[in-house]
């Protein structure tokens, strides 16, 4: 099972390949709503989520507190892949 580190790395690499300008340095403290992060962008990691670690996440886990950035999304993520 996939470590929050890793899991971390795996979303941030995601995110600066496939959601995010090339130009637009995240991290994994970055604000993600305020680069941009919208609805779009919402529905393209829950499918990265499903094929990556076979789970959709559920509606009462998509809070701002887990969409503050890259390192609270991984942890939620986590926690619900230990749940599991």
């Amino acid at each position: 099972m996939s470590d929050a580190r890793a899991i971390e790395a795996e979303l941030l690499a995601f995110l600066q390949r496939e959601i995010f300008a090339p130009s637009l340095a995240v991290t994994a403290e970055t604000d993600l709503v305020a680069a941009g992060f919208d609805s779009m962008s919402l529905v393209r990691v829950l499918l990265f989520v499903e094929t990556n670690y076979g789970f959709w996440i559920p509606e009462r886990e998509i809070t701002n507190d887990a969409l503050r950035n890259v390192r609270a999304l991984a942890a939620t993520v986590t926690r619900l892949l230990h749940e599991r």
